[in-house]
């Protein structure tokens, strides 16, 4: 059975929608190694003397607001990766 434009279209769709996946886990994965750098930042952190004049309080501001917009992003990513699932769906059902 030869392939119709119309299964073409649909597989180049389910094509467009793995690649967004990928890109959706790659960027997981980015957020998770900066979660990992940030709390080993931490713990080195903890475990030394604190330096004279070192401001706490605006490390941990600037940490909070990194982690707020992490996320943000994740936050994003996971509403794309929600909707994937049926989005392949409809585009492997016939006249999807």
């Amino acid at each position: 059975m030869a392939a119709t434009a119309r299964d073409e279209d649909r597989l180049a769709r389910i094509e467009e929608r793995q690649d967004a996946l990928i890109r959706g886990v790659a960027q997981m994965n980015e957020t998770l190694a900066a979660h990992t750098a940030m709390l080993e930042r931490i713990l080195l952190a903890a475990a030394e003397e604190p330096p004279q004049g070192g401001d706490l309080a605006e490390a941990l501001r600037a940490m909070a607001n990194a982690l707020s917009a992490q996320e943000a992003v994740m936050a994003r990513l996971e509403a794309r990766l929600a909707a994937l699932p049926g989005e392949i769906a409809a585009a492997l059902v016939p006249g999807g």
